[in-house]
C-alpha cells in the first residue's frame, strides 16, 4: 500500500517559552497546543496515521489520556529525543515499507489547516521534497563575525520556511541515515537536511501567514487573536 503518514513533533524543550509546562502541552483557548495540529491531521482524508512524538517522561501519561479518544485513524506515540533530529529519526525508524509519503509538522504551529496539507501532498506527485513558505516582509541582512552588516540580500529572493513539509518516505529515511553516517545532524528542519546532502530539489509551495510559530509567551496572545477569526 502507498500510505501517507504524518510525524507530529511535540518533544521540543521549549526553552524560550519560559513556562514550567512544555509548550505543546500548554493551553491555547482552553485546548492543549498540540491538539490543534493533531485534530486537523486526524481529520485529513489523505493522512492514514499520525506518529506523535512527545517527551519520554510524558509518554505513559499521554497514552493514558488519549487511549479513550475515538480517533478515526491510528495514533502512534513515540518518545522524543534530545534534539529535533533525534525526535524525527525516532519516528522514522518505526515506519514500514507500506509508507510512501511522510508529512512532518511542528506542534508549535497550531494554526495548520487542510489547505496547507493539500498544498504539500498534491505536489508530491512530481517532487520528492516539499516545504511551505511565506514571503519575507522585513529587510534582511547577513551579519559578519564582528557584528556588522555584511550584505543585504534582495528580499524577493529570500522567503521564510514553515511546516508542514512533505517528503517521499524512502528519500527522507535515506537523508537521516546519511546524516547519521556523516555526523551532521544540526538541522532546524527537514527540507534543509535534504538540500544539504543534495538528495532532491526542495519544491516550495505557498504557506499561510496565520500559520505562526509559537516561540515566546506573547505569541499565545497573537495565536488567540488569529483563532478568534480563523476559518479552516
Amino acid at each position: 500500500m502507498n500510505k501517507t503518514v504524518s510525524i507530529l513533533l511535540a518533544a521540543g524543550k521549549s526553552e524560550r517559552f519560559e513556562n514550567s509546562v512544555p509548550k505543546p502541552f500548554s493551553f491555547l483557548k482552553g485546548k492543549q497546543i498540540y491538539r490543534y495540529s493533531l485534530d486537523v491531521l486526524m481529520n485529513h482524508p489523505q493522512i492514514d496515521a499520525v506518529y506523535l512524538v512527545i517527551p519520554k517522561n510524558l509518554l505513559i501519561v499521554e497514552k493514558e489520556n488519549l487511549k479513550s479518544e475515538p480517533f478515526p485513524k491510528p495514533l502512534h506515540l513515540i518518545a522524543g529525543g534530545q534534539t529535533r533530529f533525534q525526535s524525527v529519526n525516532n519516528a522514522l525508524i518505526q515506519l514500514d515499507n507500506s509508507i510512501k509519503n511522510v508529512l512532518i509538522h511542528d506542534t508549535a504551529r497550531p494554526i495548520i489547516n487542510t489547505k496547507l496539507i493539500d498544498n504539500c501532498l498534491q505536489n508530491l506527485s512530481k517532487n520528492k521534497a516539499i516545504s511551505c513558505f511565506i514571503e519575507s516582509t522585513d529587510t534582511l541582512v547577513i551579519k559578519d563575525s564582528g557584528g556588522f552588516a555584511n550584505s543585504y540580500p534582495e528580499r524577493k529572493q529570500v522567503v521564510c520556511i514553515q511546516t508542514p513539509q512533505a517528503f517521499d518516505a524512502k528519500l527522507l529515511v535515506s537523508a537521516y541515515s546519511l546524516a547519521l553516517k556523516k555526523g551532521k545532524t544540526d538541522f532546524t528542519d527537514d527540507s534543509s537536511l535534504v538540500h544539504y546532502f543534495n538528495l532532491a530539489p526542495v519544491f516550495l509551495v505557498p504557506g499561510n501567514v496565520q500559520n505562526i510559530k509559537i516561540t515566546y509567551p506573547t505569541d499565545i496572545l497573537l495565536a488567540e487573536l488569529i483563532l478568534n477569526g480563523f476559518k479552516s
